[in-house]
C-alpha cells in the first residue's frame, strides 16, 4: 500500500484542485442538488475510466512517441473548454430547467466530455506512469475511482449548499458568470501552455 501513496497523491491533488470537472460538477450541485452533483461525478469517473483503457491499448505511448498528439489535444481541447466558458458566461442566469444546458449534463455526455478534457488526460497517463510496475490497471481503476468520487463529491456538495441562494436570479447570473470565468481560464492556461510546448519556450 505504501508503495501507492505518491499515486493517491497525485490523483488527490488534480481532482481536489479547480478544473473543468470540477466546475461541471459544482454548478450541477448548485443547479440540482446533491444527486445531479453525484450523477456528474459519476460521469467524470467513468470517462476517466474511459481515457485509462485507452491509455493501457496504447494511446498514451502514442502520446509519449509523438508529442505533437499531446500539443494538439492540449490547443483543441483548451479552445473548447474556453468557448464551453464564454457560453456559460452568455447564459448566465438561465432557468434550472433550461431544455439545452451549456455544460454537459447527463452521465454519458460529462464521460463524453472527458476526451476533450486535457487535463483529464494529463491526469490518468501521469498516473499510469508512475503506479509501480507490480501493480495492474485494475488498482488504478479503483483508486481513480474513489479518489475522485471523493474529491468530485466535495465539489457537488458545496454547489448544493449554494442552491438556496442561487434561486434569486441576480445570485445565480453572477455564479453562472464565475464558473464560466473560471472554466475559460482554465481552459486558457491549458491551451497556452500547449502553445509553449508547441513553440519550444
Amino acid at each position: 500500500m505504501g508503495t501507492l501513496v505518491p499515486v493517491i497523491g497525485l490523483l488527490f491533488a488534480a481532482a481536489i484542485t479547480p478544473g473543468p470537472n470540477n466546475v461541471i460538477v459544482m454548478e450541477a450541485g448548485a443547479r440540482g442538488g446533491i444527486a445531479a452533483a453525484l450523477g456528474a461525478t459519476l460521469g467524470v469517473v467513468a470517462g476517466s475510466l474511459v481515457l485509462l483503457t485507452l491509455v493501457w491499448l496504447g494511446v498514451g505511448a502514442a502520446m509519449q512517441a509523438w508529442p505533437g498528439l499531446q500539443v494538439a489535444l492540449g490547443i483543441g481541447g483548451g479552445a473548447y473548454l474556453t468557448w464551453l466558458g464564454v457560453l456559460l458566461i452568455r447564459a448566465a442566469g438561465s432557468p434550472p430547467d433550461a431544455s439545452k444546458p451549456v455544460l454537459p449534463a447527463t452521465v454519458g455526455g460529462i464521460a463524453a466530455f472527458q476526451l476533450m478534457n486535457p487535463k483529464a488526460w494529463v491526469l490518468v497517463t501521469t498516473a499510469a506512469a508512475a503506479m509501480p510496475a507490480e501493480n495492474d490497471v485494475v488498482t488504478l481503476a479503483v483508486l481513480i475511482g474513489i479518489v475522485t468520487s471523493i474529491c468530485l463529491t466535495a465539489w457537488g456538495a458545496a454547489g448544493a449548499f449554494f442552491s438556496q441562494l442561487l434561486a434569486r436570479p441576480v445570485a445565480r447570473r453572477w455564479f453562472d458568470r464565475i464558473m464560466g470565468a473560471l472554466m475559460a481560464v482554465f481552459a486558457l492556461r491549458i491551451a497556452i501552455d500547449a502553445l509553449q510546448q508547441w513553440s519550444g519556450g
